[in-house]
């Protein structure tokens, strides 16, 4: 019986540990899930701003969809935004300048480009990064910050 002493104690931080570890492992995971969501929501922000805003905000666009809680290193530059024509080609020229250019526009698409996830905290010991699957929103034109009857435009 002298012989079993302490095992208790040995068995109690094993399995806590391998529990705790279990525990922390699905919040990471649970964090990561949430940035994904973010980064689904900041492409639909995006995209709406995109609709609704004159194009010739376009680069200011996304620097106004990242919230200030983004994923670690997300930046407006991980995010797309394009204009596209009825087919679903990318609008080339500039449809601030040119009006034939601006009213080819039917869609625009946002989309996240060259982002890598890293995890933090319990799961950097993966010392790697996941590659967010593609992201991407596209909703067709509005008024492109034009209001009607009139020689203002929207400013965002």
């Amino acid at each position: 019986m002298r012989s079993q002493r302490g095992i208790t104690i040995i068995e109690f931080t094993l399995i806590s540990s391998a529990l705790l570890v279990l525990i922390l492992g699905v919040i990471e995971v649970g964090r990561y899930m949430y940035s994904l969501q973010l980064i689904n929501e900041m492409t639909r922000v995006a995209a709406r701003l995109g609709v609704v805003c004159n194009v010739a905000d376009k680069d200011e666009i996304p620097g106004l969809a990242v919230p200030r809680n983004a994923p670690g290193g997300f930046t407006a530059a991980n995010l797309s935004l394009e204009y596209l024509n009825e087919t679903g080609g990318v609008i080339t020229g500039d449809p601030s300048v040119d009006p034939d250019v601006f009213l080819d526009i039917r869609y625009v698409r946002s989309e996240v480009v060259n982002f890598e996830y890293q995890f933090s905290g319990l799961l950097t010991f993966l010392q790697g990064v996941i590659i967010v699957p593609s992201f991407e929103t596209t909703l067709p034109r509005e008024n492109l910050g034009e209001i009607r009857g009139s020689n203002t435009d929207t400013d965002c």
